[in-house]
């Protein structure tokens, strides 16, 4: 089942408000019930699994709770033994099989891939146990005396499949707001379905043609699409996750801050997935001294360290870590250099946000190739002439098409809204007429969603292959 399914919107979420309208004893309970039926829905399969994960990790963070301040040695032990198993569950289902690929061409030996099935949101859920389990040993966070709590947590419908990234701490610190959530949710409904899906169409036509076919405006097009698309895709997801947490009263700090608007490669990784890089600042950068040690050569090893894994982290497959190891690059340069600070003139200062938004978009196409080596061919016949007028008729054609998609994803890629709301605070009269407008078009772009979904024109959310 998925968060943009008929299914989903008419009869599963309406349980789920049921649910969050009961008595506090009994609607951790209910919810718990629901997220722990989502999950046996899209992932069957691994739903044991699914179970044994919360059991096991809601069970060693109580132990540690207890053996943190009378026995320290344990608690440490613990700790290890439950990361461990976390990491060597993410390992054996999401890397197993690109492992034992890669000894055999460097050892030529002849082990055998299994195969093996990815879990739902494995990935996730393994970054959300680490946090409870780190925080628990630490003392950020007390658990509270029904376990329940903690199950609902790391199982809760809405983050299990693409995240936020949410921690112990902050998730059960929220208050319902049915409206500001049910306006978040509405709000990246419509963002996923009439923006990333139909951007999508263009994007899966583009990165499918044979290069030999294509011209430089039609790849173009493709790449800037993606760019587009996998943005609203995610932070459509993003905003509906934490919409419903919201409206449930749960809390759950924002995952993406108008990336696009950066003035550098490092600002945007602020912007960006903003739950996984607060999750490797904490969980693994500070640990490893952070940027706060005595020698530069380690500081850019911690910043490498951060950056493989975050490549790693995202997919068992080349092109991720030489994504990934690319971000450290430039990432290590802007540090070294101070940029873009030390750049004082305007001009430079345009000239380099546009060569960061050129950077991020080809890491993109990289991200979006089934290799390495099709992601810098699409990019190297993005700046040679290759096919023939057939192809730069297409991209007439598909401009001509979808154009006011393109153009309000390009628009609303920036801070627009907020913009607008800032000029009516100060009036209350304003406020109100405002606040009803724009409840009457989120209200008018969620119907014309839905009718799409009901037309069939929906795809699943991207980042839950990761």
């Amino acid at each position: 089942m998925d968060m943009t399914d008929i299914a989903f919107l008419f009869l599963f979420l309406p349980a789920v408000f049921i649910a969050a309208a009961l008595k506090s004893k009994w609607k951790n309970y209910a919810l718990l019930l629901l997220s722990l039926f989502f999950y046996a829905c899209g992932s069957p399969v691994y739903f044991m699994l699914f179970i044994a994960g919360i059991t096991v990790n809601v069970l060693l963070a109580y132990v540690i709770q207890a053996l943190r301040t009378r026995c320290r040695i344990f608690a440490v032990f613990v700790l290890a033994a439950g990361i461990g198993l976390d990491a060597g569950c993410l390992f054996y289902y999401k890397y197993f099989d690109f492992v034992t690929e890669n000894v055999n061409i460097v050892f030529g030996t002849t082990f055998g891939a299994r195969g093996i099935l990815l879990p739902l949101g494995i990935s996730f859920f393994t970054f959300k146990a680490i946090s409870l389990l780190a925080d628990v040993f630490s003392g950020k966070i007390t658990l509270k005396k029904n376990p329940v709590h903690g199950a609902l947590y790391l199982s809760f419908f809405s983050q299990i499949v693409s995240g936020p990234i949410c921690r112990y701490g902050d998730f059960f610190s929220g208050k319902a707001d049915f409206y500001r959530g049910g306006e978040k949710f509405v709000t990246g409904f419509v963002k996923k379905v009439l923006l990333a899906d139909v951007l999508g169409l263009i994007v899966e036509e583009i990165f499918a043609a044979e290069l030999s076919t294509t011209t430089p405006a039609y790849l173009w097009l493709g790449s800037i699409c993606y760019s587009l698309r996998l943005y609203y895709d995610f932070s459509g997801y993003s905003d509906m996750a934490i919409g419903i947490g919201e409206m449930c009263g749960f809390s759950c700090m924002e995952n993406f801050n108008y990336p696009y608007m950066t003035a550098s490669v490092s600002g945007f990784w602020r912007r960006w997935h903003i739950t996984l890089g607060a999750w490797f600042r904490d969980y693994v950068y500070i640990p490893m001294g952070g940027s706060r040690v005595n020698s530069k050569i380690r500081l850019y090893f911690n910043l490498f360290v951060v950056w493989l894994l975050t490549g790693i982290w995202h997919g068992a497959s080349g092109r991720f870590i030489f994504w990934g190891l690319l971000y450290f690059l430039v990432i290590a340069a802007e540090k070294a250099l101070k940029i873009p600070d030390k750049i004082h003139t305007k001009a430079g200062r345009v000239v380099y946000r546009l060569f960061v938004l050129l950077f991020i978009n080809f890491q993109w196409v990289i991200f979006n190739s089934q290799s390495l080596r099709s992601g810098l061919r699409y990019i190297g016949h993005m700046f040679l002439s290759a096919g023939g007028e057939l192809a730069n008729q297409r991209t007439a054609v598909l401009i001509g098409e979808y154009w006011p998609f393109i153009l309000a994803a390009i628009v609303f890629a920036f801070p627009v809204i907020p913009k607008l709301r800032s000029i009516l605070s100060g009036n209350e009269r304003r406020e109100r007429i405002g606040s009803v407008i724009m409840a009457v078009v989120l209200c008018m772009l969620f119907i014309w969603a839905v009718s799409f979904v009901a037309a069939g024109q929906n795809n699943p959310f991207l980042y839950g292959n990761f």
